[in-house]
């Protein structure tokens, strides 16, 4: 981990880049765009990250933990988050109030250019963590057993609510907090047991998944910040 100096850095280095990124596209924004913005030199960004490519790595990345940290957040103060519907709830608001997020979500090529495409560490990180919180929404009963196709009927229904309003433009318009709160309906009412889970229970799996997204982003932070920087010419 780097010492705190050089970590403010490379935040005010990622801070400039997403700002150019989502106003000019990934194609049009050079190194030198962003330690112009970053009020550096073009040979400073190269001490955190030797690329363009890495640096968007970067970006991509700590937009996700941005989520995810938040998420541990909203758990800690409120339990009953970790219930499918709460938590699908949170998550949609999450993403699409984040320009990086909801690129990165809808495959957004004319934003990000092929990192749409190649942020393949954030992805089998992300994919990970989706695999340790289905298990515990299933091994502890909040979801449905008799639903056939049971999470892949839940990741369609979801799915429709960020992507719907691109296919169908006469739906932009309707308020976010409203399209959250329809998702979190269609989850409840489709996916979920007729009765809640036992709040001992929701207490657990709340702590349990705390850990889980925590240790991602922990894990995340060492390699966006890497302790060691690395020169290259430019």
């Amino acid at each position: 981990m780097p010492d705190e100096p050089n970590r403010e850095r490379a935040d005010r280095i990622l801070d400039a880049a997403t700002e150019l990124l989502v106003r000019w596209g990934s194609r049009k924004v050079t190194i030198e765009d962003i330690a112009r913005r970053a009020g550096i030199g073009k040979g400073t960004v190269y001490l955190h990250w030797r690329t363009k490519d890495a640096l968007f790595e970067a970006l991509l990345m700590r937009a996700s933990i941005t989520l995810l940290e938040n998420s541990a957040a909203q758990l800690r103060a409120d339990p009953r988050t970790v219930v499918p519907h709460r938590y699908f709830r949170s998550t949609f608001l999450l993403t699409v109030r984040d320009p990086l997020l909801s690129a990165m979500l809808t495959n957004d090529t004319e934003l990000l250019g092929h990192y749409a495409l190649t942020a393949t560490e954030t992805r089998a990180a992300a994919a990970d963590t989706t695999e340790r919180t289905w298990g515990l929404w299933t091994d502890n009963g909040f979801l449905r057993e008799d639903v056939e196709n049971l999470r892949f009927s839940l990741a369609a229904a979801a799915s429709g609510f960020y992507l719907y309003s691109n296919v169908n433009p006469e739906y932009a318009d309707v308020a976010l907090e409203a399209k959250a709160d329809s998702l979190a309906h269609v989850i409840r009412a489709g996916f979920e047991p007729p009765h809640g889970p036992d709040p001992a229970v929701v207490e657990r799996t709340a702590t349990e998944l705390r850990v889980v997204l925590e240790t991602y982003v922990s894990a995340c932070h060492a390699a966006i910040y890497p302790g060691k920087s690395t020169v290259e010419a430019g």
